[in-house]
């Protein structure tokens, strides 16, 4: 087959693949363009999920007439002189390919006015551009793309309904909101005022987006600060009485841009360590803000992903921001998230409320504790929200908070036996005791880790590969991992082996190399993190059958800790009181 140069418009088409892919994209491009004008209001509308219209009414300084022809020519942009700048880059956009990318797929229409001068537009039809002519806004710039993918059918059949197409729209909108609290948002769909964000502080931003579509509580949500070397930190987070099941609210902003970063993610968890019950996590909206020098966003042209030279830093130091700053809290009821929740960027839009409140309302709004579902009618559960509200008068007091307070530790108990092979149940004279079994044996086998016994030699080092952030860390902290029983040696460049661990630690080797292979951090970090896989790993899990012999064995231990909580900081202890209960079948 002969080679042959593609036809231009096929080239361009083929380009813009890799930058706009549903409306959501042109979005993006279109508000980092409004923030980089130097906007101080930004309006969003679409019609039809953005298939049929998609507009951006910025009030930024305005694009001059003579520079309207180059828009939407390849590589044409306002940001980038030379190859060192894009290592100082400080804009949200840079690559000169959005415009040029929208404008192959769809029609576009720019009309501005540069600094209040007169107005003038031009319009690019799927490659194909026009003239430039009089018109448009007496101030900023209006952007307006129709019929996105009209030409090309086969891509518009992978887009999805009108409704969801405009929820990732706002879902983007809200995300550069998020980082820019000091500028105006407002999204609209289909005539319909759908956020009207007004300029406010940093921490007010994240609240006005979290409220958009559930109630919180603002006084769980804490502001953080620090800053190390060549970057600050700042972050809007949870307090540990404020949770969820999942990490869908745990967002990393590098320079004002939205990345998905695991290792920052997974730092935001190290740092709450066991201020969070096992499989819980907070909310947090991290912003770093790192010298330009250190950061490249130029490896794909979503600008999601950052290579940090100085990731290893960071991340240890959000790890100390967050373990220093957040305290553990005495115990309150917190709705802890709405059912069948999805993530307050992605919630469907009939599910959203218009933020533009007066500021009263808003704080009453903020302020209100969430509802609380009826009591369930089982005896069972009011006795455990008859527990939970004893709880709850305890922590107004300055006496001890361990659940054992009342009892002897000398007291002896009698096994009742297992429930749902989740729970082992004993009595202590007047007090029901319900032990989660996985939780309480994983606690058991953490204390056990922590003696480094039986260091075991390998005949068959366990190989792996790493990043260059943590291969730096290796280097440097071999001995944070050799004082846990665990010898590494590195082989060559980015490769290392473990050539001995202790005998715990068998049967989850691939376990061990992914913590390895992904964590960065202090002595302590390392040390609670690889204790809690082992012992997670290792436990009885929930839905075993335990005999009699191993659960006196395991509830004799447990009633003789300090304090009943697992690695990850869970209490595994329900204790319900006689009296309690004989309340709850109104016995009394």
């Amino acid at each position: 087959m002969k080679i042959k140069l593609l036809d231009p418009l096929v080239a361009q088409r083929i380009a813009a693949g890799e930058v706009i892919e549903r409306p959501a994209s042109v979005i993006r491009e279109l508000l980092d363009n409004a923030l980089d004008a130097g906007s101080k209001s930004i309006v969003a509308s679409v019609i039809e999920g953005g298939l049929e219209e998609i507009k951006v009414i910025d009030d930024g300084e305005g694009i001059e007439r003579e520079d309207l022809p180059l828009l939407c020519e390849s590589h044409a942009t306002s940001k980038v002189r030379e190859l060192d700048d894009l290592y100082h880059i400080k804009s949200m956009g840079f690559r000169g390919e959005a415009l040029y990318s929208i404008a192959s797929v769809s029609r576009i229409t720019i009309a501005s006015s540069f600094q209040g001068q007169e107005p003038y537009q031009i319009t690019v039809d799927n490659g194909r551009k026009e003239a430039v002519l009089p018109g448009g806004p007496r101030t900023g710039t209006m952007v307006t793309v129709e019929g996105l993918f009209k030409e090309l059918p086969a891509r518009r059949q992978f887009l999805k309904r009108p409704s969801t197409e405009a929820t990732m729209a706002r879902a983007v909108l809200l995300e550069k909101a998020l980082a820019f609290p000091d500028r105006a948002f407002r999204f609209i769909s289909d005539q319909t005022v759908r956020v009207d964000l007004v300029p406010t502080t940093r921490k007010q931003r994240v609240l006005d987006v979290l409220l958009l579509n559930q109630n919180i509580v603002s006084s769980e949500m804490l502001e953080l600060y620090d800053s190390a070397g060549r970057f600050d930190l700042y972050a809007v987070c949870s307090s540990p009485a404020f949770s969820r099941s999942d990490r869908s609210h745990i967002k990393i902003y590098v320079n004002n841009r939205p990345v998905d970063e695991y290792s920052l993610v997974q730092a935001v968890t190290y740092g709450y360590g066991e201020l969070l019950a096992g499989g819980s996590f907070p909310y947090c909206y991290l912003f770093i803000d790192v010298d330009p020098t250190l950061v490249d966003f130029n490896i794909h042209p979503t600008k999601r992903e950052v290579k940090l030279r100085n990731k290893a830093e960071i991340h240890h130091q959000v790890v100390s921001m967050i373990a220093s700053q957040i305290k553990r809290t005495i115990p309150r009821l917190v709705k802890q998230e709405l059912e069948a929740e999805a993530s307050p960027l992605l919630a469907p839009l009939y599910e959203t409320k218009p933020s533009s409140y007066q500021a009263s309302e808003r704080s009453n709004r903020y302020e209100a504790p969430s509802q609380k579902a009826p009591l369930d009618s089982e005896w069972f559960q009011k006795a455990r929200e008859l527990l939970e509200g004893n709880r709850m008068q305890a922590s107004r007091t300055t006496e001890s908070q361990d659940i054992w307070a009342e009892q002897e530790d000398e007291q002896e108990f009698i096994y009742l036996g297992q429930a749902f092979n989740l729970f082992l149940v004993a009595q202590k004279k007047d007090d029901l005791f319900l032990v989660d079994q996985h939780a309480a044996h994983e606690r058991l086998i953490f204390d056990e880790v922590r003696e480094k016994k039986n260091i075991q030699q390998l005949m068959i080092p366990l190989s792996f590969e790493v990043e260059r952030d943590v291969d730096t860390y290796l280097l440097e902290h071999q001995d944070v991992y050799l004082n846990l029983g665990i010898k590494l040696e590195r082989t060559e460049d980015l490769l290392w082996q473990i050539s001995s661990l202790p005998g715990l630690y068998r049967n989850i080797e691939a376990q061990l190399v992914s913590f390895i292979q992904k964590t960065t951090g202090d002595t302590q970090e390392v040390e609670k993190g690889l204790y809690a896989v082992v012992a997670c790993h290792a436990a009885i899990k929930a839905g075993d059958t335990v005999d009699r012999m191993m659960a006196l064995s395991l509830l004799t231990k447990v009633f003789q800790l300090d304090e009943p909580t697992c690695p990850h900081g869970r209490t595994f202890v329900v204790r319900l009181n006689k009296e309690e209960l004989m309340k709850a079948v109104q016995r009394t």
